[in-house]
């Protein structure tokens, strides 16, 4: 079958339009393989090479189709009604062909680049050097209306394919895999698809994370498990120009969603690393994550865990009680482009009403649309970042436009569009993606984030602990401590009877200082087997050192404090119907602590012993 290869990268199947790397270098290092993409998703990455050439020359091509078949109509008096002659494709690595982005030479074919055209060039300065090439616009609006052909030619092999951006498609390798009898059937059925249904050539790379699946596309490679790091080393920094990160990282000159105040760019990124001697993703893996946060700071520690062969943990997923859907029924049914550019932003502004009021952000969107003839059809874009009202207007508007104009473009007919809905698949607390008050971005923030990443790269993981919600029915059990930046445990789900309701002191101990309580006769008040006081408490004996913050309180070791007030024992009973069972009670307290001041402390008692288990304030 197939061999081991000496080059990590080399393609080991020659048989096949796609090249299966299953074993990259077999003589690498267990040490070496052994990397975070363990954790990562298993990932298909569908591209087209050179995407905003492909739909450049596609739209000139038809443009001339269009023209040449209206004046062949107009020159003919005889009433022929014979086909025009179609307009000769042209071929970038023959044709001097120039793709133009903002005035800019973004793509010279090789017959340009001989006379002296380069991509970097200003406009004029690539028609002086080869006047006879043919200059094209990109155009956004038609890459990404163009790009639904491919992507619903993806369609017909597996449900559930991201647009990452016009020209890249991922998805989740695991379950079409297991359908399509393995990822190799899975690449050679996605490759024939996309050629039979578009005429285009695409590529397939899978690899666990994302990075790795869009490096392994162009070559069509397949890397195994666990060993995208290796694969990822020997490429040269210029990769990252590559990396999956979406406009809200800042690609393509947008704002960086962590400091939207600044433009970072992934082209002065590379630049940046490379004047700093790091030539390849190994040189960048191997510096340690911690330094990289405190001296690039988070958005280039990204990138650092991309050239890991790591994934981004996507932001902690919130699911509303009511699942949230904005949709609209349209009166006229929606047949021309230009119409949805009417209805795209009340339809985006209502989605962002509804995440407003619930304090909610959305990074994964699913947008349905319904036609005439019952036909449904959805498409799901990635961002990285909170998508904002102009975000979610311009896929709209890109979405329409892709499935209104297919049927001309080459696709399957699409019925007149009735109904549109959005769908937010991914959501987060808005303090995920929120920027500082008063228009800082944030600043306190990231340089918070740097000095937990060197606390942790100076004494460890645990060094840095945050707060996770677990759910229970005592104070302590409600919430446990992660490392920061870690993966939050699930919350264990409820109802918790005996649970305390809110508000709940706003001080927990964990190892809860004991304590005694006493009427006014001096005997020990208990709980009784019905639940109530055996007698009003009158005062609170402190019988052993608690945490600091209970000194400061007034509560020292040793004290006696009268008891002002108190409210009635709430019992708890823990697994009742096992031998193990425990009985609770709590009980609620103001006592006059030094300095005569008041103070409201909730007991807990627990085999016949007193503790406290909070204190508000």
């Amino acid at each position: 079958m197939m061999t081991a290869a000496a080059d990590p990268r080399t393609d080991l199947s020659t048989d096949l339009n796609v090249g299966i790397d299953t074993n990259i270098d077999t003589n690498i290092s267990a040490s070496t393989s052994t990397s975070s993409t363990s954790t990562a998703t298993r990932t298909v990455a569908v591209t087209v090479p050179d995407w905003p050439l492909v739909a450049a020359l596609d739209r000139h091509q038809r443009r001339t189709a269009d023209g040449a078949s209206r004046t062949d109509g107009a020159d003919r008096t005889d009433g022929a009604d014979g086909p025009s002659d179609a307009a000769p494709a042209l071929d970038p690595s023959v044709d001097p062909v120039i793709l133009l982005d903002q005035h800019r030479v973004t793509f010279a074919g090789a017959a340009a680049q001989e006379a002296g055209a380069l991509p970097g060039m200003t406009r004029r300065a690539a028609r002086a050097a080869c006047p006879e090439a043919l200059v094209l616009e990109a155009d956004r609006e038609h890459e990404s209306a163009l790009f639904e052909l491919v992507a619903a030619a993806v369609d017909t092999i597996a449900a559930g394919v991201d647009v990452l951006r016009p020209g890249v498609l991922l998805m989740s390798a695991r379950g079409p895999a297991r359908h399509q009898g393995g990822e190799e059937a899975l690449a050679e059925r996605i490759l024939d698809a996309v050629a039979e249904l578009t005429g285009w050539d695409a590529a397939v790379g899978i690899a666990d994370g994302p990075f790795a699946a869009l490096l392994a596309s162009p070559p069509g490679r397949i890397v195994r498990e666990g060993r995208s790091a290796d694969y990822l080393a020997p490429h040269p920094i210029t990769a990252l120009r590559s990396a999956p990160v979406g406009p809200g990282w800042g690609h393509r000159g947008q704002p960086s969603a962590t400091r939207p105040e600044k433009r970072l760019d992934l082209a002065e990124t590379v630049d940046l690393l490379q004047r700093l001697g790091i030539a390849s993703l190994g040189d960048l893996a191997a510096l340690p994550s911690a330094a990289v946060a405190d001296r690039f700071g988070p958005d280039i520690a990204t990138l650092h865990l991309l050239a890991r062969g790591g994934e981004p943990a996507p932001p902690a997923a919130h699911h509303p009680t009511q699942p949230l859907l904005a949709e609209t029924t349209l009166e006229t049914p929606l047949v021309r482009t230009d119409q949805a550019a009417f209805i795209a932003r009340p339809l985006a502004e209502e989605l962002h009403t509804m995440l407003v009021e619930r304090g909610l952000i959305c990074t994964r969107l699913r947008i349905v649309a319904r036609t005439e003839g019952g036909e449904e059809m959805e498409r799901t874009w990635r961002h990285d970042g909170a998508l904002t009202v102009a975000d979610v207007v311009d896929r709209i508007r890109w979405q329409c436009d892709g499935w209104i104009t297919r049927s001309r473009l080459g696709g399957p007919a699409t019925g007149a569009i009735t109904r549109i809905g959005l769908h937010p698949l991914q959501l987060a607390p808005a303090g995920e993606g929120a920027p500082a008050l008063w228009g800082s971005a944030g600043e306190a923030a990231v340089r918070a984030s740097r000095a937990f990443a060197r606390a942790q790269g100076l004494a460890g993981e645990d060094a840095v602990q945050v707060p996770a919600r677990l759910g229970g029915r005592l104070l302590a059990e409600e919430t446990t401590r992660v490392p920061w930046r870690s993966e939050k445990p699930a919350a264990r789900p409820g109802p918790w009877p005996g649970s305390l309701p809110r508000p709940v002191p706003t001080t927990v101990f964990r190892e809860p200082p004991s304590v005694a309580l006493q009427d006014a006769a001096g005997r020990p008040v208990v709980v009784t087997a019905r639940g109530l006081l055996s007698a009003a408490p009158a005062r609170l004996l402190v019988l052993a050192p608690g945490a600091p913050v209970l000194q400061r309180a007034g509560l020292r070791a040793g004290s006696e404090h009268p008891v002002l007030a108190h409210g009635a024992p709430t019992v708890i009973d823990e697994r009742w119907w096992t031998p193990a069972g425990v009985r609770s009670a709590r009980l609620q307290l103001v006592v006059r602590s030094a300095g005569d001041e008041e103070t409201a402390v909730l007991a807990l008692s627990r085999t016949g012993n007193w503790m406290l288990e909070g204190l508000y304030d």
